[in-house]
Order: C-alpha cells, then sequence, then structure tokens
C-alpha cells in the first residue's frame, strides 16, 4: 500500500447543461474536486456532499477563494481584478484572507510581510505605491478643477471683448459714415 497523502482540491467546473434556442451549448457551474495521489493517481469529479464533510480544509480554501472572486461591498479594490497578481498569488493572498489591494497595502505599512514569501512581500510594496499614488491624484483632481474654472472665466472675457469689438467697429463705422455724408 502507498503511504503518500492524497492531495485534494476543489474548483469551479461547469459542464453542459442542454442546447440554447440559438443552438449553442447551455452551461451550469459546479464545484469539482481533485484527488491526486502521486506518482501516478488523479480523479476529478464533480463535488458530492460528504466531499464537504470529509474534506473541510480544502473546502474552505476553496470558498475563500470564491467569495473573493465575486463582486463584494468590503472596502477597496478586489485582488482579482488587479492585473499586478496572477493566479498563484491571488491564491496565495486569498489563503491569508487578503482580498482588497488596500488590505494588501496594510501588511506592508505595518510591515507584516516580513514573515511572507518574497512574492507577496513585493506586491505589498508595490500595493503600497499604488494607494499613495491614488492619494496624490486627488490633489491633481483639485488642480484640473481650478484650472477649467479659469479657462470657463477666460471664455467668457473673449466673449465679452468680442462683443465690445463688435459694437465698436459699429459705432466707428457709423461716425464715418456721417463724416462722409
Amino acid at each position: 500500500m502507498n503511504d503518500t497523502p492524497t492531495l485534494v482540491r476543489f474548483e469551479t467546473g461547469w459542464e453542459v447543461s442542454g442546447v440554447g434556442s440559438d443552438g449553442l451549448p447551455l452551461y451550469k457551474a459546479n464545484i469539482l474536486i481533485r484527488m491526486d495521489r502521486p506518482p501516478y493517481l488523479s480523479v476529478q469529479r464533480v463535488a458530492e456532499p460528504e466531499d464537504f464533510d470529509n474534506h473541510p480544509l480544502p473546502f474552505q480554501m476553496y470558498q475563500k477563494e470564491r467569495d473573493a472572486r465575486t463582486p463584494s461591498y468590503a472596502e477597496g479594490y478586489p485582488l482579482c481584478m488587479w492585473p499586478a497578481v496572477n493566479e498563484a498569488e491571488f491564491k496565495m493572498l486569498t489563503d491569508r484572507d487578503i482580498t482588497t489591494v488596500e488590505q494588501l497595502a496594510g501588511l506592508a505599512k505595518r510591515g507584516a510581510a516580513s514573515n511572507m514569501p518574497a512574492e507577496i512581500r513585493e506586491l505589498a510594496q508595490r500595493a503600497a505605491k499604488l494607494i499613495e499614488l491614488q492619494k496624490g491624484a486627488g490633489k491633481y483632481e483639485e488642480l484640473l478643477k481650478a484650472r477649467d474654472g479659469k479657462i470657463e472665466a477666460l471664455i467668457e472675457q473673449v466673449d465679452e471683448a468680442a462683443r465690445t469689438i463688435a459694437s465698436q467697429r459699429t459705432l466707428i463705422d457709423t461716425l464715418k459714415l456721417r463724416v462722409n455724408g
């Protein structure tokens, strides 16, 4: 008998559930379980309710990752939408209950990332820099609004000057007619 432990993972999968009115296949989402026992055994199938009870830790990790991928109303920018994070890093972060860029940046500020893998430390520093840049963006927005206000005032002044010039030309033309007429 092989003493190698079985590696169990849950993941989201899809299966064909029929054909639509347009002739294309319809799919439904389901949870798959993958069980690997090296070197030769690997089984993947649709998970059954007892699989969740038999393998609670892998199922909890799956739930964390699934929840991190779904839109939520938590404060912050979701990691699943940040292009700087690849799939492996995303999984490492969600397993550590980090689901937003702001939470990741908080690791760099507290120095908590020092005991994390090197990839996460680097991402935490990048996230902190991103947050710092976003804070400065409000300043530039105010400058742009002030500039837009000045431009509008200048446009009004130019329009007023154009009307004044037009009325003075009319007055000059009238005076020329009186002198020549």
